[in-house]
């Protein structure tokens, strides 16, 4: 036997060269295959990251255009109403890199009716449903903008997101208005791959939709998704009902992956994006976040947020949500599109809204109003029906009125009962048609106006105001005669949508106020100077002065209320922000009697009745009249009402109000005094 170097025999070679092949080969394996994966994944990063442009490209771009295929300059195709069209069909596997529209419609609202819908794989439910206007950033009207990603570029619309495909992309555009749009131009481009695209890669999605009327105490709700993916952009647009902008104390609220707490919240809507104080400056537009609208006189914004830097990842879920003011107190017009990316299959869609009820609203109509459908009606024999206007527009209450198929010199009434107050104003509002009619309005045998029915369109936007209404039970009778029709009317419909009564608020005349006090906070708590005990809830003493700290005094001071019923008390309290302060006012009844309190504050409050609390509330808003009611039972002779109001920051004030049917009820707020009596 040989010592030292030995040749193995063949056999024992053979296993040796195999043992060796064999690794190399899974290792020339795994080699192949990740250049193939991330071979691809860096072509998808060359085609969308500008610091790739001087890379080669490995793929082929295909533009699908309108262009007029015959050589001629109709470059455009029309859609005709009610119908579809599917613009790009491509096989994949590939990726949308440009998607761009001209539009020519003469509907009004065609931003809105003309819906983009595009199909990932053969799905049969779209990835992509978003009204064309939504889509591209703004539904409301056109206004000229551009970031990376989207554009309003002087009469185009244009979108740069990647949005790849494996099997297949399907785009269509649906024409939802009742007229033709006789120009639609468009540009598709999209890069055609050679090879699979790596596992990894998600799908483009973007949803509507919109809450027309706020009156629940849930967040608005923008997205719910179900999968893996990222949130990558959306834009809100906002309508209040008040043409106020105190929804923008709303914060947003998002919630991954079923977590109790949101991951993401905010501190008000003009900050989530990235303005500050109420849009104060206006409008802008950047990069990656913007606000196209701001309408004070609507109470309208509509403003976009693109995550491009801070994209929001999700492995189950993402809720994704929006307060609708602080605390969801606001009633407002609410819609929005949300883009992201995430892995197939995608949670369905719910039910597109119709074309009626995506366009914008062209009357606000107040959040309490009696409904005609119902009202109790006596229509002497004409034929009267429940209309549902759902598809006419968003604007009618309840979606629906009451038609009165009339006739000339027909006559029907309307009885509204249940009345707590004397004195009113109302405004009636009624719809405006083709085959609409005129009717005279009597309350009591007296006339108060009459209804104009004639418009060449349907429109929601009939009123009849009338301001001096005295009601001496607890029910209001209208009496309507059909007066006459305009020529061009084809008949004599009387349309009725519903009827506002206003109270005629008869605000307390005046108060002695003092302050202000503390309102101490701790962070991450609320703040403690609703409920902090001060001189006035112990006693009260209208001409002494109290000593404050730091050798100073407060004392009573006697405050008037304005003409709108407003007491402010930034004026009057200083400093205002961060603290308490009281206003008080004293009833005589000459009976014992229940009453009702209405008012409204900024902040919070507390009411106190013959040193009793008797109602609470702690939170921001504007002050508004009637934004709250608490009954009080007065005892004969002299009561004592005490408010005690508390501001955070901006606006400090109240409203405040007595019901007083009998005119028994005498206010004074220099205190108990007999003199008071005698006068």
């Amino acid at each position: 036997m040989k010592t030292g170097n030995s040749v193995p025999l063949q056999g024992e070679m053979d296993r040796m060269r195999l043992s060796s092949i064999i690794p190399a080969a899974m290792i020339l394996l795994l080699a192949i295959t990740w250049s193939c994966n991330t071979g691809y994944r860096t072509d998808i990063q060359y085609l969308v990251s500008p610091g790739s442009l001087p890379y080669l490209k490995q793929s082929k771009l295909i533009q699908v255009s309108s262009s007029d295929s015959t050589g001629g300059n109709k470059d455009r195709i029309t859609l005709a109403p009610g119908r579809k069209k599917t613009i790009l069909y491509a096989d994949g596997p590939g990726m949308i890199v440009r998607i761009w529209f001209a539009i020519d419609s003469r509907d009004p609202y065609f931003l809105r009716r003309l819906v983009l819908r595009i199909f990932w794989d053969n799905e049969e439910r779209p990835s992509v449903e978003v009204p064309v206007g939504d889509f591209f950033g703004c539904g409301w009207n056109y206004v000229p903008y551009s970031t990376q990603y989207l554009g309003m570029t002087s009469g185009g619309y244009v979108c740069y997101f990647p949005m790849p495909f494996e099997r297949s992309a399907r785009i269509e555009i649906s024409n939802e208005t009742r007229q033709e749009a006789e120009g639609f131009l468009y540009h598709i481009e999209y890069q055609k791959f050679e090879a699979a695209l790596p596992s990894d890669v998600a799908y483009f999605h973007a949803q509507w939709n919109r809450n027309i009327r706020t009156d629940n105490d849930s967040n608005y709700v923008l997205l719910h998704a179900e999968g893996k993916g990222h949130l990558v952009g959306m834009n809100l647009s906002v309508q209040s009902y008040s043409g106020r902008l105190n929804f923008l104390e709303g914060d947003e609220m998002i919630f991954v992956d079923g977590e109790k707490r949101p991951s993401v919240r905010g501190t008000g809507t003009e900050d989530f994006f990235s303005a500050g104080w109420y849009f104060n400056q206006g409008v802008f537009t950047a990069p990656y976040s913007g606000l196209l609208v701001k309408d004070e006189s609507l109470g309208r914004i509509s403003g976009y947020r693109l995550f491009i830097m801070d994209p929001i990842p999700f492995k189950k879920n993402l809720r994704f949500t929006f307060e609708h003011g602080h605390g969801n107190e606001v009633i407002a017009d609410y819609s929005s599109t949300v883009y992201w990316y995430q892995m197939e299959p995608h949670r369905p869609f719910p039910i597109f809204p119709v074309a009626g009820r995506r366009i914008p609203l062209r009357i606000v109509k107040p959040v309490r109003m009696f409904e005609a459908e119902r009202l109790r009606l006596n229509t002497s024999g004409l034929k009267t029906r429940v209309m549902d206007m759902s598809d006419e527009g968003p604007d009618w209450g309840g979606d629906a009125q009451v038609l009165i198929e009339g006739k000339a010199n027909g006559t029907f009434s309307a009885e509204i009962g249940s009345l707590e107050e004397q004195d009113y104003r109302m405004t009636l509002y009624y719809t405006r048609g083709p085959d609409y009619g005129d009717a005279e309005v009597f309350i009591n045998n007296v006339s108060i106006g009459t209804l104009t029915g004639y418009s060449p369109s349907l429109l929601p936007d009939g009123t009849l105001d009338y301001g001096n209404i005295h009601i001496t039970g607890s029910s209001l009778n209208l009496k309507f005669v059909i007066s006459g029709k305009a020529p061009l009317s084809k008949g004599y419909n009387i349309g009725l949508d519903g009827i506002r009564l206003e109270p005629k608020r008869v605000f307390i005349p005046a108060w002695s106020v003092i302050g202000p006090f503390p309102n101490p906070r701790r962070y991450g708590e609320s703040r403690r100077g609703l409920d902090s005990v001060y001189f006035p809830e112990r006693s009260i003493d209208l001409v002494k002065e109290y000593p404050l700290t730091g050798g100073k005094t407060l004392r009573w001071s006697p405050v008037m209320t304005g003409e709108d019923g407003y007491i402010s008390l930034t004026d009057k309290v200083i400093p205002n922000e961060m603290v308490v302060s009281y206003a008080l006012t004293y009833i005589y009844s000459p009976e014992a009697v229940r009453t009702t309190l209405y008012f409204g504050s900024d902040d919070g409050i507390k009411v106190f009745l013959n040193g009793k609390a008797i109602y609470r509330f702690l939170g921001e808003r504007f002050a508004e009249p009637d934004q709250d009611k608490v009954d009080l039972s007065l005892r004969p002779g002299w009561n004592t009402l005490l408010l005690k109001i508390e501001n955070n920051f901006g606006a400090y004030g109240f409203y405040a109000r007595l019901t007083d049917r009998e005119k028994r009820l005498i206010i004074s707020e220099k205190g108990v005094s007999d003199q008071i009596l005698k006068k």
